[in-house]
């Protein structure tokens, strides 16, 4: 099989607000909207010299050779594609991929989808690579946001948007709880995670992972627990649990208050028990205690 490695910018713009449009002006005219918003995206990465490489539902997945010819296009995709509903969400990143059979393949594709997924609509999510690969003329239009935590990933990356005029972030606080602006000084706090005798402790800008791996730093064996289930993490004085688990996880921060997350990020508070697969009442439930200190 034939194959390419090489280095490049990756862009993946996902639009947005398909749904409700089918809904309201019904298919064909939806269809039609959709598809002269997914061409622009089209022609404006061939007019900076991007290879689109193709368009799977309402995503499209383009490569530059240089970060900078791929910020340019992501510009002019904001400034172009503003007419609601539909809207345009971009992840960017740079790094070595594996072109093969007409389509491009490794990590540096996933973590751009990750980050393309996590963005709002209208925004841009770019990553520590992305950024670092840029000039240092072109670096000055972005803005750090946070840190982020990568599925699969120990440790966390900053993460920038694109910066307003007046040198505000252009962008929302992603609602999820993945970023939060920088504003203030955030308090130092000390996760403390206990699951039987033992005990593992996560401070500011560290993870702390469980699952059925045994690479996880705390090892759960239990087959309705996946092998990376979630993630402990804190990030700008925030406790957070990154849930990425095929059966999802049992919250509760409270007598009564259990919730049910699955693949998706919650913020901690106080101390509370985290169940993963099954409810904490079952008899095989495996509990974790978690307990969030001043640092």
């Amino acid at each position: 099989m034939d194959q390419e490695r090489l280095l490049a910018a990756v862009l993946l713009a996902d639009v947005v607000g398909s749904v409700p449009l089918y809904e309201r002006i019904g298919d064909d005219a939806a269809l039609r909207q959709v598809s002269d918003c997914l061409d622009a995206i089209r022609g404006i990465v061939a007019q900076h010299g991007g290879d689109f490489i193709y368009s799977k539902g309402d995503d499209v997945l383009s490569l530059f050779e240089t970060p900078e010819a791929a910020l340019r296009a992501v510009c002019q995709i904001g400034s172009e594609l503003t007419k609601e509903p539909l809207i345009a969400r971009i992840g960017l990143h740079f790094g070595a991929v594996i072109r093969a059979r007409g389509a491009v393949f490794g990590d540096v594709v996933n973590v751009t989808a990750r980050l393309s997924t996590t963005a709002n609509p209208g925004e841009v999510l770019i990553s520590q690579s992305f950024f670092e690969a840029l000039s240092a003329g072109s670096r000055g239009s972005l803005r750090l946001l946070d840190k982020m935590a990568f599925k699969g990933k120990q440790e966390l990356f900053d993460v920038y948007t694109l910066g307003g005029d007046d040198g505000t972030p252009a962008t929302h606080v992603a609602s999820r709880g993945t970023f939060v602006e920088r504003r203030f000084a955030p308090p130092q706090i000390n996760l403390v995670i206990r699951y039987g005798d033992r005990v593992r402790s996560c401070r500011n800008n560290e993870l702390v992972t469980i699952g059925r791996s045994p690479e996880c730093d705390i090892v759960v064996q239990r087959p309705w627990v996946s092998r990376h289930h979630a993630t402990f993490t804190i990030s700008n004085g925030k406790a957070r649990l990154v849930e990425r688990s095929s059966s999802g996880t049992f919250v509760s921060m409270g007598p009564g208050d259990e919730v049910f997350v699955r693949r998706e990020d919650i913020l901690l508070f106080g101390s509370g028990v985290i169940s993963p697969g099954r409810r904490s009442s079952l008899g095989d439930a495996q509990i974790l205690h978690y307990e969030i200190i001043p640092g």
